[in-house]
């Protein structure tokens, strides 16, 4: 089967790819123990760069569908994540009295940490399976990327900031995910005898879902 190659997108993605390699070495390299967390850094935007070419929903599995999640926490967590990107980069340009001083052990645990969630986030889209498992891996992997930002960038206040903000926020998206899941598993239960499907056996139940869940949507 021949898959299509989105020739703007795929412009686009290659573009921003190149221009952060030349922009993240310019901002780092004038400061000590820089290399690594370039790396890290470029690790990071190459994978974000392919998640965007895929479409994929960035910040919530993609197995429900998109009305289905809830705008103000996608927003509240966009907010935390690019914040903590920020962060990231200000530990090496101005707040080098914040980085923690065990370089480079600190940014290859960090980049380690980056690859397991990338491998655990590729292997969920690469399943056909959609159940409360799956969506529990996926906000996993979450988890474990932005444990690894504090690490890449060996930044205590981003560490902090991870444990106190970003964990508590995954949670809360985790279980606003499948408690979705688990309403929409009751109607095909009781509607339709089954629950067992894989994504696209699912895609015409979530649209009977949405009907009775969303009226509005019919109009």
């Amino acid at each position: 089967m021949k898959t299509s190659i989105n020739i703007k997108r795929l412009i686009w993605t290659i573009f921003i790819s190149l221009y952060s390699g030349l922009f993240f070495y310019n901002c780092f390299s004038p400061y000590d123990n820089w290399i690594l967390s370039y790396i890290y850094t470029m690790v990071l935007i190459l994978w974000l760069c392919v998640e965007y070419y895929e479409k994929h929903f960035f910040f919530q599995s993609g197995f429900l569908p998109f009305e289905i999640y809830n705008p103000i926490l996608r927003g509240i967590f966009a907010l935390f994540f690019y914040s903590s990107f920020v962060i990231g980069i200000g530990s090496i340009v101005w707040w080098q009295k914040y980085r923690i001083n065990l370089h480079p052990t600190i940014q290859i645990i960090g980049i380690g940490i980056l690859i397991c969630s990338i491998f655990l986030r590729r292997r969920i889209f690469i399943s056909r399976t959609v159940n409360n498992e799956e969506i529990t891996n996926f906000y996993l992997s979450i988890i474990l990327l932005i444990i690894s930002l504090g690490f890449g960038y060996g930044s205590y206040f981003l560490m902090l900031f991870t444990v106190i903000i970003g964990i508590p926020l995954i949670l809360l998206l985790h279980w606003y995910e499948q408690r979705e899941f688990g309403e929409f598993t009751n109607f095909v239960h009781n509607e339709h005898k089954t629950v067992n499907a894989n994504k696209e056996g699912l895609f015409h139940l979530w649209q009977k879902y949405l009907d009775k869940k969303l009226p509005a949507r019919k109009k």
